[in-house]
């Protein structure tokens, strides 16, 4: 069973219960939007293109101290914590089973920047991805414990 060797188990399920909030504070602030202008969007690859309202970077700063709060936990982790939880993401996202620890952490080992936090930080589905890769990785249990 592979073991987290830089990051800890209680700041993987910090940053996933962080992520949550940041979730529920992006569905009450796009819930409450009319009329917004989303800029000139990037077509990116897959059956429809996303947008600003398909992340967390949608919500201002001031409008979530939850999201704030995940953005300087991410900030804080070491270049190698940021690894193994970008790996831990892969793995809860479907990139790889929960016995392919060594090529998950070697994918998200590899460029672009693959000390940066910003890609982990806009996912809405972050404390989804974290949640089922620590079960895949059988480092919780159903309950989440």
């Amino acid at each position: 069973m592979p073991k987290l060797q830089q990051i800890s188990l209680d700041t993987v399920k910090r940053a996933a219960d962080l992520a949550y909030e940041a979730g529920a504070d992006r569905h009450r602030y796009v819930a409450g939007m009319r009329n917004i202008d989303l800029r000139e969007q990037t077509a990116e690859r897959g059956s429809r293109n996303p947008t600003d309202l398909d992340t967390l970077n949608v919500v201002p700063a001031e409008a979530s101290i939850a999201i704030d709060k995940l953005q300087q936990l991410l900030a804080g982790l070491t270049p190698e914590e940021r690894i193994e939880l970008r790996a831990v993401m892969l793995i809860g996202r479907g990139d790889y089973a929960g016995n392919q620890w060594e090529e998950a952490l070697m994918n998200a080992g590899s460029p672009p920047d693959a000390s940066s936090y910003a890609d982990i930080a806009e996912k809405i589905e972050l404390h989804d991805f974290l949640m089922k890769g620590l079960y895949a990785l059988n480092l919780m249990d159903k309950e989440g414990r």
